[in-house]
């Protein structure tokens, strides 16, 4: 049983880290195309200073996260918690995938 909830959790890890590679990459394509703005101040602050710098800052919580986790993993709430972080990230793509779509047939439109 074990051996299927660390399967499951390692799955859960690399979804989430996917999940924020898309959430960055459809971001820098919304920001690009000024389809939308950075609401996070911070965020928006380290996008102007360097996009390079914007794709670090998004991709390293992930990347920590994954660290650790053999550490935290025995903590109750650390499974809920995983699980809540990569449905909202679903849903965020599905978000930024419906912008992206309407934003790119209206430009298509002309």
């Amino acid at each position: 049983m074990d051996v299927i909830r660390q399967l499951f959790i390692s799955k859960t890890l690399i979804c989430l880290l996917f999940l924020c590679c898309t959430d960055a990459i459809f971001t820098d394509i919304g920001l690009h195309l000024a389809f939308i703005k950075e609401l996070n101040p911070l965020i928006r602050s380290i996008y102007e200073w360097h996009v390079s710098g914007y794709y670090f800052v998004k991709l390293i919580l992930p990347l920590i996260l994954m660290a650790i986790y053999p550490r935290i993993r025995k903590r109750v709430w650390v499974q809920p918690c995983l699980t809540l972080i990569v449905l909202i990230y679903g849903a965020v793509n599905v978000y930024h995938f419906i912008w992206l779509s309407y934003g790119l047939t209206y430009v298509a439109k002309g």
